[in-house]
């Protein structure tokens, strides 16, 4: 009696195996590097402490000048390509013209180098404000596309930024004095932060947040978008007007701090509008690395926007920490993370193969990361907030933090046998 054969296991395809053009983001590369180049140092000056020059506060604006500044600037022009259909190449040299900006800015701020922080921001707002320019031209050139009112949000981003800097080189020159040096960096804050980052990523979200988990948003969330991110826009430029004429003080700065905060809520309404119906098209879709991230995403972006109304609203200026820890691990570091493993894959795999490796890697115990990201995220805001052993907390939530973005690079850089690799 002959013997039963065991099956063979089942051959790849030559299409599956055959090596795959370059990735749509390759031209992002040498930027994205840069950025984590950036995010690695944040890591090392929040172990640091105060051992490193300018301390922890140093490590805010390690990330959201260098870390945020070349992520939104790499894929805003990327996304704004896309949605325009335009064909408008920038300058290989651009990432050093950048760069050279803010490390002037990074380096001057602790040393107190005062013409190097103004020649940095100048170089820097400088840059800004070419790009500006570019996606201004880039939707005007387009005609009938259906997200361009995605790139008019990422040219009011990019607005909030120019004033959040020259706000913010104010302070760093110590122009402004007293009540009005808090209401100044309180509006610098906000531009940064909700204007730089927030739009862009609200605009972002729109169309790219069903992307990563690999679904679409119902018919009409866009369009009812275009509205809803107009007036939200307007609202928080508005709002940072009168936030820095809080500083008058007085009855009158009263009146112009709770006006303030009714435009941000209006602000917090736009982003809750836009989560809803992201968050519901995600929750319905199957199973990614990406997808519990995003969902995370949208119920805390609104979350912190909400607290931050409250906040301005209470004048209770001692949890505006604890808005501003929430708002970056919570809001911005899992939209970035969440990106990163989006693009992960189509970066670093060179065949169709090589590609559905890495996404499965990124996909085991998903819910659990995305989970432990929450919960780091809660308890550095918690930290920051000043509850209880508020430096137990950080430790506790950077900790988690650090050791998912260590797990994600793990899975994405780990060789493996016969696959073509970047």
């Amino acid at each position: 009696m002959t013997q039963p054969v065991s099956p063979l296991p089942p051959r790849k395809s030559k299409r599956h195996e055959a090596r795959l053009g370059a990735s749509p983001f390759g031209p992002n590369l040498p930027s994205i590097l840069i950025a984590l180049a950036y995010l690695l140092a944040v890591f090392v000056w929040l172990v640091a402490g105060d051992l490193m020059p300018g301390g922890r506060w140093f490590a805010v604006h390690l990330f959201t000048l260098g870390f945020l500044t070349n992520l939104i600037l790499t894929l805003s022009h990327h996304f704004a390509l896309t949605v325009t259909r335009t064909d408008r190449t920038i300058s290989p040299w651009w990432p050093a013209v950048i760069n050279t900006g803010i490390i002037l800015v990074l380096y001057g701020l602790p040393q107190e180098r005062l013409a190097l922080m103004i020649a940095g921001a100048t170089i820097t707002i400088g840059s800004v404000s070419v790009a500006y320019l570019r996606l201004r031209r880039m939707r005007r050139q387009a005609v009938g596309a259906r997200f361009s009112f995605v790139v008019r949000i990422y040219e009011r981003a990019h607005g909030a930024f120019i004033h959040g800097a020259i706000l913010g080189a104010l302070v760093g020159a110590n122009v402004v004095s007293g009540a009005w040096w808090g209401s100044v960096r309180l509006a610098h804050l906000h531009a940064n932060v909700f204007g730089w980052a927030g739009l862009t990523l609200i605009a972002t979200l729109v169309f790219f947040g069903p992307t990563m988990a690999h679904t679409k948003i119902r018919p009409g969330a866009d369009s009812d978008a275009v509205p809803v991110l107009k007036y939200g826009a307007h609202a928080l430029t508005v709002a940072l007007g009168f936030l820095i004429f809080t500083g008058i003080g007085g009855l009158t700065g009263t009146l112009m701090r709770v006006t303030a905060a009714i435009f941000l809520g209006i602000f917090a309404y736009a982003i809750t509008r836009v989560c809803v119906p992201v968050y519901r098209a995600v929750y319905a879709a199957r199973p990614s690395a990406q997808r519990p991230l995003v969902i995370a995403l949208t119920v805390w972006f609104p979350l912190v926007v909400w607290t931050d109304v409250l906040v301005v609203a209470t004048a209770q200026w001692r949890w505006l920490d604890g808005v501003g820890a929430a708002a970056f691990t919570g809001v911005l570091g899992q939209a970035v993370l969440a990106t990163l493993l989006y693009l992960a894959p189509l970066l670093r795999g060179r065949t169709a193969h090589a590609r559905e490796l890495i996404r499965t890697r990124l996909e085991v115990l998903a819910r659990t990361r995305a989970f432990a990201v929450s919960i780091g995220a809660m308890c550095v805001s918690i930290g920051a907030f000043r509850v209880g052993a508020s430096s137990s907390f950080a430790t506790v939530g950077f900790a988690l933090l650090g050791i998912v973005v260590a797990w994600g690079v793990i899975a994405v850089l780990r060789p493996a046998n016969g696959l073509e690799m970047a």
